[in-house]
């Protein structure tokens, strides 16, 4: 016969499991950080940037939107956060490159070829830094003359690329112009390609590889031509 108390406790046992929320436990700031921004890239990537919300992100990373704001007040801001990320991360791609041995011609290339894998290796993060926030945010007026921890990390980027071309390559590349002018014929070119080769996939392209062997072949033999 059953007592008073275990018919308790089977009637507990029997009742449905409370349903949990589907916020996520509170991580430290860093952790939160990149969760934030893991959920707006996927959405951004699947929606386009213009149609997220706040809200929606907020939901994706498991927080409410209270919470949010603690690390980025606005959308734009969580923008610019990505791109600060992608700089730096090419800056990291970049700085590997270099960092090989080879002769000045295979070091130029290798850093041609950093700029265009690390485009095509991070298609969403690549078009929200160079498609996506130049016309969402506000411009940064850009002062190459300022130091280089002064400036902001796409410039830092931007600048620290120059000056690995002119360590790899020397400074007779391309009829010894100056490095600034030289990595913004090397940023048109390889912005070129990666912006293509991202949004035309349907295009009827060549084997990839060999699209982008020829155009490195052709970028470094004009850099090192006599002239």
């Amino acid at each position: 016969m059953q007592t008073a108390e275990t018919r308790a406790r089977i009637k507990t046992s029997r009742r449905p499991a409370t349903t949990r929320s589907a916020r996520k436990a509170k991580g430290s700031g860093h952790e939160r950080r990149e969760e934030i921004l893991d959920a707006a890239r996927a959405l951004f990537a699947a929606e386009g940037y213009a149609r997220v919300t706040t809200r929606a992100i907020a939901a994706r990373a498991g927080l409410s939107q209270t919470g949010l704001y603690l690390y980025f007040p606005t959308k734009e801001d969580v923008l610019r956060a990505i791109g600060d990320a992608t700089h730096e991360a090419m800056t990291g791609a970049f700085e590997r490159a270099a960092a090989a041995p080879g002769t000045p011609r295979e070091r130029f290339r290798r850093l041609i070829r950093a700029y265009l894998d690390f485009g095509l290796e991070h298609p969403a993060d690549y078009q929200l830094t160079f498609t996506v926030a130049p016309e969402a945010l506000a411009p940064i007026e850009k002062d190459f003359g300022r130091p280089t921890g002064d400036q902001g990390a796409g410039a830092q980027s931007f600048m620290r690329f120059a000056e690995l071309v002119r360590a790899a390559a020397g400074e007779t590349v391309f009829g010894g112009r100056d490095p600034l002018v030289i990595t913004q014929m090397l940023w048109c070119v390889g912005h070129g390609a990666v912006s293509l080769l991202i949004s035309r996939p349907n295009f009827p392209w060549a084997d990839r590889e060999t699209l982008l062997d020829g155009l490195e072949t052709m970028v470094v033999d004009a850099a090192f031509a006599r002239r």
